[in-house]
């Protein structure tokens, strides 16, 4: 057996973060839609458990640490590809507020040479 067709490489991205109170993921998604209906949802992490590893996917150790101190049951990322502009459309919501534009990675696969 070979090994995989593809490459994944980590890509750096400026990932826009926000925190919240819900009692669900489909709650979260359902509020995404209502605030910010063009955002393509594929692209957008909700983290309400195993934050320590989730965050760590995307961010460095002091930007995990920093994350893991928000005081919301709720952290949702919004990755660049969720928005065609250069800056994230989701502004503050009664039920989201912004913690920032953190820089971090993103993962990408390409075709194995």
């Amino acid at each position: 057996m070979t090994g995989s067709p593809y490459t994944r490489h980590d890509l750096p991205a400026d990932i826009a973060v926000f925190k919240g109170d819900f009692a669900s993921q489909p709650l979260v998604f359902a509020h995404l839609l209502d605030a910010a209906p063009d955002l393509d949802l594929d692209h957008v992490q909700v983290i309400q458990s195993k934050r320590a590893l989730r965050l760590a996917a995307h961010f460095d150790p002091p930007t995990c640490a920093t994350l893991e101190a928000a005081s919301a049951n709720t952290l949702v990322l919004i990755l660049p590809a969720a928005f065609p502009g250069l800056s994230c459309p989701l502004a503050r919501t009664r039920r989201l507020a912004p913690l920032g534009t953190f820089r971090g990675t993103v993962p990408h696969l390409s075709a194995a040479p």
